[in-house]
């Protein structure tokens, strides 16, 4: 399952590529058609009301299939592949904990909650002999939410590597928060 908000609308074939990669893995995506905005931008700029509505809106989005059932398969994770939206969904279950009808769900999501990056080490192994890397370099800018907000460094690099890229990390402040 793959979530995300901004991300769509600035670059809208991630999410087309993100599902052809997992399906070349064997990995199935569902998408949860009522899932939105994380909440994040909203919870950011101090619109917490705001921001918890739209992690609501996507508990209950992505709820049937957590539960699964005959209507819906059941998923064993919920792959972000934005960063920003990834490391929020992983907080549903501290954002919410005081809330009564949403605490257990929104911590059952966090724990739910892959970045795209943590699959890596399992796609590497069924992508090895289909992937075919052009020539030259693969610039890469490890985002500040994986590499401070979910605490993930050199996973992307070391896997894209091993898949035969040649990547280069950006240099300049790649340590620092993108601001």
């Amino acid at each position: 399952m793959l979530a995300g908000c901004v991300q769509p609308a600035m670059a809208p074939n991630i999410n087309a590529a993100t599902a052809r990669v997992l399906d070349a893995a064997g990995i199935q995506t569902v998408l949860a058609a009522k899932a939105g905005c994380c909440g994040a931008v909203k919870f950011h700029l101090n619109d917490h009301d705001g921001g918890k509505a739209h992690m609501r809106a996507n508990i209950d989005a992505w709820w049937p299939y957590v539960e699964g059932g005959q209507a819906y398969p059941q998923v064993e994770a919920i792959v972000m592949n934005a960063s920003g939206c990834g490391v929020t969904v992983k907080e549903y279950g501290h954002i919410l904990k005081d809330d009564a009808q949403y605490a257990a769900k929104a911590a059952r999501i966090s724990a739910l909650t892959k970045d795209l990056s943590e699959l890596l080490p399992l796609l590497v192994e069924q992508l090895r002999d289909k992937v075919k890397p052009a020539p030259g370099h693969l610039a890469f800018h490890p985002p500040c939410t994986l590499q401070h907000g979910q605490q993930q460094r050199g996973g992307v690099e070391q896997h894209l590597g091993a898949l035969g890229f040649d990547v280069k990390e950006a240099s300049m402040e790649a340590h620092q928060c993108c601001g």
